[in-house]
C-alpha cells in the first residue's frame, strides 16, 4: 500500500504558514495600509498564483489547501475569455467560496464615429509622425481598433456580462472587497490623446465615462441580486457622471445596500472625456446639485463607515464646498478620514474633524489648498486642541490656493510657447514614454495593460512613500518618500506666512499635532 509523502502528513496550520510566505497578508482584510501610492500593475505581482495552481495538481489535500490562496483575489477583464472563466468559477461553489477580493479591470469603451475605420486609416489630413502611424495602423489585419470594438460589443450583447456578474456575486459568499480600475493599452492611450487634440473628432473613439457608467450599473445590479457580504469598495478613477446615469429607482436600492460598507476609498475623475487635463472643468459645472443630492443620501445610508477617503483628480483640485458632499454628516464609527485634491477654507477642514473628535485615529489631507487669508497653522492648532484621540496625521502636498494658481499659470505659460513642429515631436515622445507595448497587440492580451492601483498585492508591498498612512496606529503615517529629509533643522524657519507650505513645515505640524514622531514613537517637543 502506498504510504503518503511526509509533507502530506503535516498539520494544516504548518502548511498555511508555508503558503503564507508566497501570499503575505492573506488573512488581513482590509489591509492596514490602504493609501500607498498607486503604481502600474505588473505581472510579477501575481506570480505566486501559478505555484498555487501547480500545487493543486499534486493531490486532493494539496488542492484543498492551495484553493484559498489561488482564488482569494479574482481579476475580471472585459473580454469573452475572462467572463467565461468567471462563469465557470461561479458554477463551482467549493472554489467560489474562497473569493474575498474582486477586481474589475474595465477598459475604455469604444464607440463608432460618423466616419468608418478605413476612412480614418486613409485620412492623411491627420498629421501623424511615422512611428505613431505604425503603432495605430499596423500592416497586418485584424486591425486593433475595430477588433476591440467588436469584442466589447460581443461581451455586452444580450447582457452577457450582466448575467455572469450576477452569478458571480451570488456564488462569492465570502466576498469582502470590490475594486474598480480603469485599464488602457498603449494603442488606447495614443487614440485618446489624438482625439483630444482634434476638434470635432468623427472617427472611432474610446471613452471612460460610458465605460465607468456601464461598470457601475452592472456591478450594482449584480450586488443587489447576489447580496455578497461586501464591506469595502475602492476605485482610483470613478466618474461622477456614472452615478448620475444610474436610474433613481436603482439608486435607492443601491444606497440601501451601502449600509454594510465599512471602507470606502474613491478618487473621482470629473473630467469630460474630451477635456483631457483641462483645469477649467474643476468647478464641476452642470452637475453639482445632482451629485450633492446623491452624496446626501449616501451619507445617510453609510452608517457603518470606519474608513473614508474621498478625493478628486490628482493635480486638479475642485472648488466645491466640503459640506455639498458631506452634508454635516457624523459617522459614529469613523476611525480614518481622508480628503484630497480640494480647495477649502480652514474652517471646513476643522469642522469635519471636530465632528468626529471622539472617534478619529488618523487624518490624511492630500493636495488640499486653503483659501487666501486662511492659515494651515490654525488647522494644526485646532487639531492639536480638539483631536485628543489622533494617533497620526498626514499632510501630503498641502498648500494655498494662490500657490496652486501660480503653478498652473507657470505651466500654461510655458506649454503654450511650442510650435506646431514641436507639437508633433511631443506627441511622438508621449507615445513612447507611456508603458510600451508591441505594435501588434490583441485586445485580450494582458501583458501591455497600464492599470493604476494595486490589484493583487497588499499596499504595503507597494513600498513606503509620503503618500502612505496606517490604520493600525499609523506606523507609516508621515513617512517621507525617497529622498525626503526625516528631521527638521533646528534653526529652520517654520513660520506660516500663508504663501506656501514646505516639506519641513508639513513634517513639523504632523508631529506637533500628535506630540510624537510616529515613525520612532519618540515624543516631539519642538514648539509650534
Amino acid at each position: 500500500m502506498h504510504e503518503p509523502h511526509k509533507m502530506e502528513t503535516l498539520p494544516t496550520e504548518v502548511f498555511n504558514e508555508i503558503l503564507d510566505q508566497f501570499e503575505p497578508g492573506l488573512h488581513d482584510l482590509p489591509r492596514a495600509n490602504p493609501w500607498a501610492r498607486p503604481r502600474p500593475y505588473k505581472p510579477e505581482h501575481i506570480d505566486s498564483k501559478q505555484y498555487f495552481a501547480r500545487l493543486r495538481l499534486v493531490s486532493k489535500r494539496f488542492s484543498e489547501l492551495a484553493a484559498p490562496y489561488l482564488f482569494r483575489s479574482i481579476g475580471l477583464r472585459f473580454n469573452l475569455k475572462s467572463f467565461g472563466r468567471l462563469e465557470r468559477l461561479s458554477d463551482q461553489p467549493k472554489l467560489a467560496k474562497h473569493v474575498k477580493k474582486f477586481v474589475y479591470l474595465m477598459p475604455y469603451l469604444y464607440v463608432e464615429g460618423t466616419q468608418d475605420f478605413e476612412t480614418f486609416r486613409a485620412d492623411r489630413a491627420i498629421r501623424l509622425p511615422n512611428k505613431l502611424r505604425q503603432i495605430m495602423f499596423e500592416d497586418r489585419e485584424p486591425f486593433y481598433y475595430p477588433t476591440v470594438y467588436k469584442e466589447q460589443q460581443d461581451v455586452m450583447r444580450g447582457s452577457y456580462d450582466q448575467f455572469v456578474l450576477r452569478k458571480a456575486m451570488k456564488s462569492f459568499t465570502s466576498l469582502q472587497q470590490i475594486q474598480l480600475l480603469s485599464v488602457m493599452v498603449h494603442k488606447d492611450i495614443v487614440l485618446r490623446n489624438l482625439a483630444s487634440s482634434i476638434d470635432n473628432w468623427e472617427f472611432i473613439d474610446c471613452r471612460w465615462i460610458p465605460a465607468c457608467s456601464h461598470a457601475v450599473e452592472t456591478l450594482l445590479l449584480a450586488i443587489l441580486y447576489g447580496k455578497p457580504p461586501v464591506n469595502s469598495f475602492s476605485s482610483p478613477t470613478l466618474s461622477p457622471q456614472s452615478l448620475l446615469a444610474i436610474g433613481s429607482g436603482m439608486q435607492q436600492s443601491a444606497l440601501a445596500s451601502f449600509k454594510q460598507l465599512s471602507h470606502l476609498d474613491v478618487t473621482f475623475d470629473e473630467r469630460p472625456d474630451r477635456s483631457y487635463l483641462d483645469t477649467a472643468t474643476t468647478q464641476l459645472r452642470g452637475h453639482i446639485s445632482p451629485i450633492s443630492e446623491f452624496f446626501r443620501q449616501f451619507c445617510m445610508c453609510t452608517v457603518n463607515l470606519t474608513t473614508l477617503y474621498l478625493r478628486f483628480t490628482p493635480g486638479l483640485p475642485v472648488r466645491l464646498p466640503l459640506e455639498d458632499v458631506f452634508h454635516n454628516t457624523v459617522w459614529s464609527k469613523l476611525r480614518i478620514l481622508g480628503i484630497g485634491s480640494w480647495m477649502l477654507k480652514a474652517e471646513e477642514v476643522i469642522g469635519i474633524a471636530k465632528r468626529h473628535q471622539g472617534t478619529l485615529k488618523g487624518i490624511r489631507l492630500s493636495e488640499v489648498y486653503l483659501a487666501d487669508g486662511d492659515r494651515w497653522r490654525d488647522v494644526a492648532i485646532a487639531l492639536n486642541t480638539h483631536m485628543k484621540k489622533l494617533d497620526w496625521v498626514s499632510f501630503q502636498d498641502i498648500g494655498y490656493e494662490s500657490e496652486y494658481v501660480r503653478k498652473v499659470a507657470y505651466v500654461e505659460t510655458y506649454s503654450d510657447t511650442s510650435s506646431e513642429e514641436d507639437e508633433d515631436d511631443s506627441l511622438e515622445m508621449d507615445a513612447e514614454s507611456i508603458s510600451s507595448s508591441s505594435s501588434h497587440v490583441h485586445p485580450s492580451q494582458a501583458g501591455d495593460d497600464v492599470i493604476y492601483g494595486n490589484v493583487f498585492t497588499s499596499s504595503e508591498d507597494a513600498g513606503i512613500s509620503s503618500d502612505t498612512s496606517s490604520l493600525d496606529g499609523g506606523a507609516n503615517a508621515g513617512v517621507g518618500g525617497l529622498g525626503e529629509r526625516e528631521e527638521c533643522e533646528p534653526d529652520e524657519d517654520l513660520e506660516d506666512y500663508g504663501l506656501t507650505v514646505t516639506q519641513a513645515q508639513r513634517k513639523h505640524w504632523e508631529r506637533w499635532i500628535v506630540g510624537k514622531n510616529v515613525n520612532t514613537g519618540e515624543p516631539y517637543t519642538r514648539p509650534l
